[in-house]
C-alpha cells in the first residue's frame, strides 16, 4: 500500500487553516532572517568559485534536475566541475566522498542521481565547506563547485546564486508553517539568477513586475523509459497500448504523472513521500509493469522484480546562460 504524504492542500490558497497559522509564519519569518543573517556573518569561503542551487519554497522545483543540466552543460565546456551536496535521506551522516561502489541509501537518493548522471567529483556532508576542503585535497583540480539544494546554507559563502521556481509557484505566498516558503519573496531579488521550471507566465510576469533578477525559462522533457535491469529503451508510443503503474516519491508526484499524461498515456498511480525508501515488499501487489521517476529508480536497481523502468527527465539550459556563468566563473577566478 502507497504511503501518501503530500504538502498541505492550505499552502496553495489562503484559506482559513493558513490564516490560522499566519501568526506563526511571522515568527518563523523573524527567527529564521536572524538565524541566515548570523550564518551569513560567518561564511567560509572555498578556494574554488560556488555556485550554489537552490529555492525558497518547501521541495518540488526541479534541483535536482538543474544541478545535473549545468553540471554538463560545464563539463561539455571543459570546466572541472565538483559537487557538493548535504544527502538528505542518506542511512548515516559521515562526510563521504562519493564512488561507483557505492549505493543512494549510503549518498542519498539525489546526490547518487546526480553522480551517476555526471560522474562529477562529489562530497556528501551536511557541512559543505568542510566537503569541499576534503574533495579539494583529492582533486586539486577542480575549477568550481556546485552546491545542490543550499540556497539556505548561508555558512558556505556564494559566488552565484541561482533559485529554482516549479510548477506549483509560491503556493498561498506565506511562510512556513501557513505556507510553502522557507524565505519572502523579497529574498529572489538577491539571486543572480531565477530559473523557472514549468512555472506559469503569470508567476513569471509578477517576479517582473517585482525584481530586475534574470528570469530563465527552462526547457524540461521526459525520455523514453528504460529498463532497470536490462536498459532496454521502450518508446513511448508503444507504452500507449500498454496498462502499468506510475509511481513517484518525490515532492510534487502529480508533475510526473501529468508529464506522462502528455505524451496519450493512461495509467494508474501509486505515490510515497519524498525520498521514500521504497522495498521490493511496497510493489508486490501491483501487476503491471511500472514506469518511475530516476530518483526512485535509484533505490530499486537491486530488486528482483522485472519490469521495472526509469523515466529520465532532463533539462535544457540557453547556450547564451552557459556562457554567462562561465564569464561569472572565470571572472572570480582571475
Amino acid at each position: 500500500m502507497a504511503i501518501k504524504q503530500h504538502t498541505p492542500n492550505f499552502w496553495q490558497k489562503r484559506a482559513m487553516p493558513a490564516r490560522l497559522l499566519w501568526p506563526l509564519s511571522k515568527l518563523y519569518g523573524l527567527i529564521s532572517h536572524r538565524s541566515l543573517q548570523q550564518k551569513a556573518l560567518k561564511a567560509q569561503k572555498l578556494p574554488k568559485p560556488t555556485i550554489v542551487i537552490g529555492n525558497i519554497n518547501v521541495g518540488g522545483t526541479g534541483k535536482t534536475p538543474a544541478t545535473i543540466a549545468l553540471t554538463q552543460a560545464l563539463q561539455a565546456r571543459g570546466i572541472k566541475v565538483a559537487i557538493l551536496s548535504r544527502g538528505f535521506g542518506r542511512n548515516h551522516k559521515a562526510l563521504t566522498l562519493a564512488s561507483t561502489e557505492l549505493t543512494a541509501l549510503e549518498m542519498g537518493d539525489e546526490p547518487y542521481l546526480i553522480y551517476q548522471k555526471t560522474a562529477a567529483p562529489m562530497a556528501i556532508y551536511h557541512n559543505r565547506y568542510e566537503a569541499g576542503i576534503a574533495l579539494l585535497a583529492q582533486n586539486p583540480h577542480i575549477d568550481c563547485f556546485i552546491c545542490d539544494d543550499a540556497l539556505q546554507h548561508r555558512q558556505l559563502a556564494r559566488d552565484i546564486e541561482i533559485a529554482l521556481i516549479g510548477k506549483q509557484g509560491f503556493g498561498n505566498g506565506y511562510l512556513l508553517p501557513a505556507g510553502p516558503l522557507r524565505e519572502p519573496l523579497e529574498r529572489l531579488q538577491t539571486v543572480d539568477y531565477i530559473w523557472a521550471n514549468g512555472t506559469d507566465e503569470e508567476t513569471i510576469h509578477h517576479l517582473k513586475e517585482m525584481m530586475d533578477t534574470p528570469i530563465i525559462q527552462l526547457k524540461a522533457s521526459l525520455q523514453d523509459p528504460r529498463s532497470l535491469h536490462s536498459q532496454a529503451l521502450l518508446p513511448f508510443t508503444e507504452w500507449q497500448t500498454i496498462p502499468f503503474t506510475a509511481i513517484a516519491g518525490i515532492a510534487h508526484p502529480e508533475n510526473f504523472y501529468q508529464m506522462l499524461e502528455a505524451k496519450g498515456l493512461q495509467f494508474t498511480t501509486r505515490s510515497y513521500p519524498d525520498h521514500y525508501a521504497l522495498t521490493e515488499a511496497d510493489l508486490a501487489d501491483i501487476t503491471t509493469p511500472i514506469l518511475m521517476t530516476e530518483k526512485d529508480a535509484s533505490k530499486c536497481l537491486y530488486f528482483k522484480r522485472e519490469n521495472l523502468w526509469r523515466v529520465p527527465l532532463e533539462l535544457s539550459l540557453p547556450e547564451s546562460l552557459v556562457d554567462e556563468i562561465i564569464e561569472k566563473i572565470s571572472t572570480k577566478t582571475s
